[in-house]
């Protein structure tokens, strides 16, 4: 996502998108920061997050990004997502670290703890951890008064993570998202008013994951409100979130066969439920198409080429405050060549 790739007017947008409603976001003084933190990186197929895939034999390297978000009015941090843990050689299952090793090729930049606290932040003060999947779910001891949030399935589902709440000694705390306190918000039909001012919001995007969870963040008050939408596993490849009317052909991959098993071995699903995945990629995609909305996903490769070394924008610098002045929204057309392996 080079400068040369930045949002430079309004081409004609994804019918798919139009027919959808589109609730105005809700105005408010009450703002958060956010700022992107890399610990880990993989490699991810073409063919195996993107459908019809026009490379093939393609394959990108792409950050594991977790954002570390802050209240203004009560100086709370919170963090979405966590990353790969930094110990998964021995921590997780030998199938799991072959899958990391062969497959996804991952290497870890640090544990997230540790570039927090070079960064200024105390682990041990984080307010709250906003979970996802299993390679975002980090390693979640240097946080030991933050609550964990996340869906009905979030804890129950996931393996590691359950184990690591169990050690911990923690209850999470379950967002119900068919409970009564849920609201529409933009395009999306759940989402939960974490802090109860509209600053920041839980969004249930299931596909991927039974309870994937999003969080729209408001960085900027009226009359210029901006949000930042981080959306985790939502889509694997940018392009799925293009809002221009040629990308609309672009899918996602249900189903891969995976080339570490046996060569009779039975497609490997993607997600949880491919349809509501799709469904969950449309919503966010509607939020794309607003100019006053900046979506970013866990494994941005674009937006990783264009931050990197950009202190302003990393952790622990001004973040994503004033995106659009700063011109740090990106187009998402397909470009093979902006890959790194």
């Amino acid at each position: 996502m080079s400068s040369s790739a930045r949002v430079t007017g309004a081409p004609e947008l994804d019918a798919s998108i139009l027919s959808l409603p589109f609730r105005p976001l809700p105005e408010g003084d009450a703002t958060c920061t956010i700022s992107p933190i890399i610990n880990s990186f993989v490699t991810l197929q073409e063919p195996i997050v993107l459908y019809p895939s026009p490379n093939p034999q393609a394959s990108f390297r792409a950050p594991s990004f977790v954002f570390h978000i802050v209240h203004k009015p009560t100086g709370k941090s919170l963090l979405y997502d966590l990353g790969i843990r930094w110990d998964f050689e021995t921590a997780f299952s030998e199938d799991y670290v072959k899958v990391l090793h062969d497959l996804w090729h991952t290497k870890i930049v640090d544990d997230v703890g540790k570039i927090l606290e070079k960064g200024g932040v105390d682990p041990a003060k984080v307010h709250a951890l906003l979970h996802e999947h299993w390679d975002h779910t980090g390693y979640i001891a240097p946080f030991t008064t933050a609550e964990l949030v996340g869906g009905p399935q979030t804890f129950a589902a996931e393996a590691n993570l359950s184990e690591q709440v169990k050690a911990s000694g923690k209850t999470p705390r379950i967002v119900d998202f068919s409970g009564p306190s849920i609201q529409p918000v933009g395009a999306f039909e759940r989402a939960f008013d974490y802090f109860g001012d509209g600053s920041l919001w839980l969004i249930h995007t299931p596909g991927h994951t039974q309870d994937h969870m999003s969080a729209l963040v408001r960085v900027s008050s009226a009359p210029d409100a901006q949000w930042v939408l981080v959306g985790g596993d939502t889509a694997h490849h940018p392009c799925l979130l293009c809002t221009h009317a040629n990308h609309a052909q672009y899918q996602l991959k249900a189903t891969f066969r995976n080339p570490l098993a046996e060569a009779d071995a039975p497609e490997v699903k993607m997600h949880f439920d491919a349809d509501l995945a799709r469904d969950s990629i449309k919503r966010t995609k509607r939020m794309e198409a607003e100019d006053n909305i900046m979506c970013v996903m866990a494994h941005e490769y674009g937006y990783w080429k264009y931050w990197r070394g950009n202190e302003e924008v990393m952790f622990p610098g001004l973040g994503l405050s004033e995106w659009k002045k700063r011109g740090l929204k990106g187009t998402r057309v397909y470009d093979v060549t902006e890959y790194e392996e």
